[in-house]
């Protein structure tokens, strides 16, 4: 087979391919919030809590960030949406943050089922799920489209 020709059929064989059933590929960053009653919810506020530039929420209650762990899939898709960088990067500016006393040690959890349960069971936390539509949650939580 002339070497033009395969070249074109495995470009198109990776062009039709679906992604992989792991993959975050056409997935986008919910927010998934138990705040403490009064605090602000708004985009800003949440990413300076999930990337450490703030720890406490508006009245002073500490914020609890859970956010994928390194064996998770989503690991460098939220590393890269909310601090630009890979993951390893992304866990090393939380170390420093912790260990320089700025921000309060996020937790790690292996999928977006229990980040989710992580958030219910403590008043404060906030955490990120990849996924292509929002979560359900209950009423007593929140969520937010990371843009």
């Amino acid at each position: 087979m002339p070497r033009h020709l395969l070249t074109l059929l495995t470009t198109i064989a990776l062009t039709v391919t679906p992604p992989a059933a792991n993959s975050t590929w056409a997935a986008d960053l919910f927010i998934v919030v138990n705040a403490p009653s009064g605090s602000s919810v708004d985009q800003g506020a949440l990413e300076s809590l999930l990337t450490g530039q703030r720890r406490n929420w508006d009245k002073g209650d500490p914020a609890k960030v859970i956010l994928p762990s390194r064996t998770s899939p989503h690991f460098d898709t939220v590393a890269q949406q909310l601090f630009g960088a890979s993951g390893r990067v992304m866990q090393r500016s939380w170390f420093r943050l912790v260990f320089s006393g700025r921000a309060n040690a996020p937790d790690y959890a292996e999928n977006n089922e229990a980040v989710i349960e992580r958030v219910a069971s403590q008043l404060g936390a906030l955490g990120v799920v990849v996924a292509s539509a929002a979560p359900e949650v209950s009423e007593e939580l929140m969520v937010i489209s990371l843009r």
